[in-house]
């Protein structure tokens, strides 16, 4: 199954490791923020918004993608099949 994360852009469902929310991981701590300056130095992060980003999605091959939904959105997303 394949779930839509930004405007026309799909990922697979097993491909997903983690959903993460901008406000609470960023607001959480230097881990966090070190983690996604890393993964931007290894050109691992792909940007899909045009506007305010909310959270952000790692897949199992290590790509970052930051995007405008929210996680619980994402979520909600994951559990309708």
């Amino acid at each position: 199954m394949y779930i839509d994360i930004a405007t026309d852009f799909l990922i697979k469902e097993e491909d997903i490791v983690g959903i993460f929310d901008l406000d609470n991981t960023t607001a959480a701590g230097k881990y966090t923020i070190n983690y996604l300056n890393e993964m931007q130095k290894a050109g691992k992060v792909t940007y899909l918004i045009k506007d305010i980003p909310k959270s952000f999605v790692v897949t199992k091959n290590g790509q970052v993608f930051v995007v405008e939904l929210s996680s619980q959105i994402l979520k909600k997303r994951l559990e309708i099949k």
